[in-house]
């Protein structure tokens, strides 16, 4: 790598640190617009390798300790899926192509970097 863009990760690691807690919450729920009279997406889970269970456990339960998820009794309810990165370790995909099937989709996307900057 670049050595001056190496010495200014090193000189600025805390602000690439990973965080441990959620930004401050603000005053609106999220809430996804689905088609109407839409049955709430239920996606059977696949059967996973023992190994992959306990992955899985161990991202969830990371992800409950700092807060960033909540335990849920929803109707709603997409696979979770492992995914190798390179370095070998897992990566927790959740397959969302169900939900996104019945939702409302929005007629005004967001800009692109190129209209942002004009």
């Amino acid at each position: 790598p670049n050595p001056f863009v190496h010495q200014l990760l090193l000189q600025y690691t805390i602000l690439f640190t990973e965080p441990t807690h959620l930004p401050p919450s603000c005053p609106t729920d999220h809430q996804i617009p689905l088609i109407f009279a839409a049955n709430p997406v239920n996606v059977c889970p696949y059967r996973y390798p023992h190994a992959h269970k306990i992955e899985i456990e161990k991202q969830i339960s990371k992800l409950l300790d700092f807060g960033w998820i909540t335990l849920s009794t929803s109707p709603f309810s997409s696979l979770v899926l492992l995914l190798r990165k390179k370095d070998g370790s897992w990566h927790m995909c959740v397959d969302y192509r169900a939900l996104n099937a019945v939702t409302i989709k929005d007629r005004f996307p967001l800009p692109t970097i190129d209209e942002l900057l004009n």
